[in-house]
């Protein structure tokens, strides 16, 4: 009798908890309409993200209501850079962002007025720079191939 309860206890249990996870990490085709056009540019990759990544990107979508309609255009921008990356890339891309993180503040903050002053630069003024570093190597910490602009 105890190994009876204890082993329908136990199947309660999981059926309980892989119902919850569904809950928190849905399919595409289980998200409601406002989730669908907010993360539409994930669409064709949702399905292949794992239940922690899909939670972030529904976290994110869940505060795209109350974003000003300048965060929520980056919001897209980025959303749709992100799609547009290989499974490589955005591995490389989660690497830098860590390595970024465990840089000290004020090294992050020299980083980002670097990118900014680069940012100013001319078109032309860029090419040269480009050509001018040797090929394969990047600075430390460096950002995406491809910025997201503000």
């Amino acid at each position: 009798m105890r190994r009876k309860f204890a082993g329908a206890l136990l199947a309660a249990t999981l059926a309980c908890a892989g119902a919850s996870a569904q809950t928190r990490a849905p399919g595409w085709h289980q998200l409601d309409q406002a989730e669908q056009a907010i993360l539409s540019p994930l669409a064709a990759d949702w399905d292949s993200f794992d239940a922690e990544r899909r939670r972030k990107w529904l976290d994110l979508a869940a505060r795209y209501p109350s974003m000003t309609v300048e965060e929520q255009s980056r919001m897209r921008a980025r959303m749709s850079y992100w799609g547009s990356l290989t499974p490589q890339e955005r591995i490389e891309a989660r690497e830098r962002y860590k390595r970024l993180q465990a840089m000290p503040a004020d090294q992050r903050e020299t980083l980002r007025r670097q990118w900014e002053a680069y940012e100013g630069l001319s078109p032309e003024e860029r090419s040269r720079l480009g050509a001018a570093q040797r090929p394969g190597t990047k600075a430390p910490g460096a950002a995406a191939a491809t910025p997201v602009r503000k």
